[in-house]
């Protein structure tokens, strides 16, 4: 029996749907990322889980108790905002301390949990400020101490990482799932980010208009996109639109035996960038360069095949790309391309 269940879950805002029949089930410890863009949907779940929101359908359900009509406070949850959400007039260790007030725990107990929670994120020498005199990225790690401080059966992050700076974000994510782990809670975290999505979770459920187009571990998110919009929000994915004949793939005057039966009719392929090589592959497609971005450990190579681009990653081993203009050859193995369902 899962340990978190949202079961066709609803949700309208003024007469316009932004949650459709979504369905989760979480196992308990699992890490669970909601990846979308604004508006997909996303944080309305979370907030149905957490309370803050009440369904206009469908259930939640957390342990085997029916939670859906019950207030935050009596669903035993920790909650990490975007803003972090700190009492400015509280010490560290007073914010760290507050959920374990309010729980009502005794006082002799408060201290060492809170001085465990410092442990615990790196600061045990913090107690004594103010949020004020923190960098952002520590006063996200004294929020996160704060929601597991009264040890919740399931954490929910509200994209905790956005307002910070690219090198803190890394290691913050490192530290949250580092913890995560440790602790072995049950945890759902909101994001737009895909690398953290991808980096962090067990699996993802990849939110689009309401639904979860897909739901995976981040390999089959990525290596397999189940619909064109998980393809295409998900990393970087080519599109190659032909016709199917049996097991060939007909690109204009091109024709690519796939070494398996394709869908009848029209057909769309998809290539990761990475997939690409230039000379070389088992199958290949004349090609012409059409723009070359130096990306530090990578070039991108973009070329046009039979009026479609392409991009193609390749490591960069201090070889010369070819210029733009340059006539090339652009190959992949037949079991590379996946079919993108619309």
């Amino acid at each position: 029996m899962s340990f978190l269940t949202l079961s066709n879950l609803q949700k309208s805002f003024g007469g316009t749907p932004v949650v459709r029949d979504f369905r989760l089930e979480v196992e308990r410890g699992e890490f669970i990322s909601l990846l979308g863009p604004s508006g997909c949907g996303k944080t309305t779940v979370l907030r149905m889980v957490a309370g803050f929101e009440v369904p206009d359908a469908g259930t939640v359900s957390i342990d085997g108790r029916d939670v859906t009509r019950l207030g935050v406070r009596k669903r035993d949850i920790g909650m990490v905002f975007q803003s972090y959400a700190l009492f400015p007039n509280l010490t560290v260790a007073q914010n760290v301390g507050f959920g374990l007030r309010v729980k009502g725990t005794p006082a002799r107990q408060i201290a060492p949990r809170v001085g465990e929670m410092l442990d615990l994120i790196g600061l045990p020498q913090m107690g004594d400020r103010y949020p004020w005199q923190l960098s952002g990225g520590q006063q996200q790690r004294v929020a996160l101490a704060r929601a597991l401080a009264p040890q919740p059966k399931v954490l929910l992050l509200d994209e905790p990482l956005s307002a910070l700076d690219a090198k803190i974000r890394v290691s913050l994510r490192n530290q949250i799932r580092d913890i995560q782990r440790k602790m072995g809670i049950t945890t759902i975290f909101v994001t737009h980010d895909q690398e953290e999505a991808l980096s962090l979770s067990d699996r993802v459920v990849v939110m689009h208009q309401g639904i979860a187009d897909q739901i995976g571990t981040p390999f089959d998110i990525y290596n397999h996109p189940a619909t064109r919009f998980v393809a295409g929000f998900v990393g970087t994915l080519n599109t190659l639109d032909g016709v199917s004949e049996g097991s060939t793939f007909v690109l204009g005057p091109h024709r690519l035996d796939l070494q398996r039966v394709l869908p009848a009719g029209a057909v769309t392929l998809g290539l990761r960038p990475e997939m690409l090589r230039l000379d070389g592959g088992p199958l290949q497609l004349p090609a012409q360069v059409t723009a070359v971005d130096f990306l530090g450990s990578v070039q991108r190579i973009r070329v046009e095949v039979a009026g479609q681009a392409l991009a193609m990653d390749r490591f960069n081993d201090r070889t010369a790309p070819p210029a733009v203009g340059t006539q090339v050859m652009v190959g992949f193995h037949p079991s590379d391309p996946v079919i993108v369902a619309a």
